[in-house]
């Protein structure tokens, strides 16, 4: 049985996780279970009642398996499980705490530094700034509780995000900047094979001359404005990406 409606579920409202990321490592736990897969899960309404929380974040946790192919929203039909395993999407923007919830891990994180730097060529023509003004460079190893680290964050932030710099990164990035009402909404992506060397495969723990995944995003915020730009490298043989792929149906049919 899929939860108990009657019996409510305590989530611990103390603990920095949200709680929407508490509710979906608990639904995600229960949905792994094969015998799960093409049933359907409690309405809105229930699940409102189990974990006593507001429609809106039951929806941003169902949200969250959609996004990472474990459920199926249909309206008027209601909600189906239509697979056991979470994957991270490409075509999803999702931070990398919201990714270990949903795999069911406990994200860790060690904050290397945090400095306000000045501005060269490359950002003031990507975030579109005057010469002078100065970036939120944020460093970052990243892991979970079986896997540390996993991957090196270097966070470019613009000065249009309305950080200090004294935030808690600790977290996730995009909550931050989710309060403060400049979400990373869209972006642009490239990953590249690559092999370590130097500081970075000092600081993954890892030798001279092994594969990593650099990845790169550029995120926008609203009216398209750059915010973001984060490079990541990620330990080779310990991460993986996959993207969904389809033909144009029209031009398939012709």
């Amino acid at each position: 049985m899929f939860l108990d409606d009657k019996k409510k579920i305590n989530l611990d409202r103390s603990s920095p996780v949200p709680l929407y990321y508490q509710i979906c490592k608990i639904l995600s736990d229960q949905l792994k279970d094969p015998e799960m897969l093409g049933t359907k899960i409690p309405a809105e309404e229930k699940l409102m009642k189990v974990f006593g929380v507001s429609r809106a974040t039951i929806r941003r946790a169902l949200q969250s398996l959609e996004m990472s192919g474990m459920i199926e929203r249909v309206r008027g039909k209601g909600t189906k499980v239509i697979s056991s395993t979470s994957l991270e999407s490409l075509t999803t923007i999702r931070s990398f705490s919201e990714q270990m919830y949903i795999e069911n891990h406990v994200p860790v994180t060690q904050v290397i530094e945090t400095s306000w730097i000045p501005a060269d060529d490359r950002f003031i023509e990507i975030f579109k700034i005057p010469k002078g003004e100065k970036i939120l460079r944020i460093t970052r190893l990243r892991g979970n509780e079986v896997i540390f680290p996993l991957v090196l964050f270097v966070s470019y932030l613009s000065p249009k995000s309305g950080l200090t710099g004294n935030e808690n990164f600790n977290g996730s990035l995009y909550e931050i900047l989710k309060r403060i009402n400049k979400p990373v909404i869209d972006g642009d992506a490239v990953i590249e094979a690559k092999l370590a060397e130097g500081r970075i495969a000092k600081l993954l723990k890892i030798d001279d001359g092994s594969p990593i995944l650099y990845y790169e995003r550029l995120g926008k915020t609203f009216n398209n404005i750059p915010i973001e730009l984060v490079e990541a490298w990620y330990v080779g043989n310990h991460y993986k990406f996959k993207i969904h792929l389809s033909s144009n149906k029209r031009e398939a049919l012709r």
